[in-house]
């Protein structure tokens, strides 16, 4: 059985230590205060005390640099533990934001989605440009590469024409709110086929195989 920790929670609910969180877990290598302090814009103080608060949650790790010789004490470096080990506390909330979408399903889906794309118009796609300009892969592809960068393990399937997403990180919260969570993805993914100059040719279909969610792409027009 899942147990939150509420140790977690208290240390996520300050948004800087999200953004540090964040800035580790999307770095390809430890970081020390100071290099998070220039990525976070926060002052270098701060980020050491919001750092102690993580590593206390278990969030982070810490460690010396052993690599650098000379005088004084090592820098200490600063790693994210595996998404995993945080997974029960992000489905958690989750459940919370859930409530927020209001008792009917039908209204739920609705802002669901429109939540999904407004999100997804204010990143850009994956392999985009540094100008944000649309990759030229396969729609396809662009999908599946979109689907990993959400946490699934996507597989390309039917000569292109469909994505089985694998291993769904919320798989808990989408089998309780399949309406909420999956019309997220939906709205998400209805970005992705307009950026392409195809709109309404992807949809998902939630749990279309035992614990697996498909996203069927429809021929284009020529």
């Amino acid at each position: 059985m899942e147990r939150s920790d509420p140790g977690v929670h208290r240390a996520l609910a300050a948004p800087a230590r999200r953004v540090l969180l964040a800035a580790l877990t999307e770095a390809a290598e430890p970081l020390d205060s100071r290099r998070l302090a220039e990525l976070t814009g926060q002052h270098v103080t701060t980020v050491r005390h919001h750092l102690t608060a993580l590593a206390r949650a278990g969030l982070v790790e810490g460690h010396r640099d052993a690599t650098v010789a000379g005088r004084g004490r090592p820098r200490l470096l600063y790693t994210a533990v595996p998404a995993r080990e945080q997974l029960a506390a992000y489905q958690d909330l989750v459940e919370v934001l859930v409530l927020g979408y209001g008792a009917d399903p039908a209204a739920r889906s609705v802002r669901a989605e429109q939540a999904g794309r407004s999100w997804a118009g204010r990143r850009p796609a994956a392999g985009a440009g540094p100008a944000g300009e649309v990759p030229e892969a396969p729609l396809a592809e662009q999908v599946a590469a979109e689907a990993e960068r959400w946490g699934f393990e996507p597989e390309l399937r039917a000569g292109g024409t469909e994505v089985a997403l694998h291993g769904c990180p919320f798989l808990r919260n989408a089998e309780r709110h399949p309406e909420v969570v999956c019309a997220v993805h939906q709205g998400l993914l209805d970005v992705l086929a307009e950026r392409a100059g195809a709109p309404g040719t992807v949809r998902l279909h939630p749990f279309a195989e035992p614990g697996v969610c498909v996203i069927s792409l429809a021929p284009q027009q020529k």
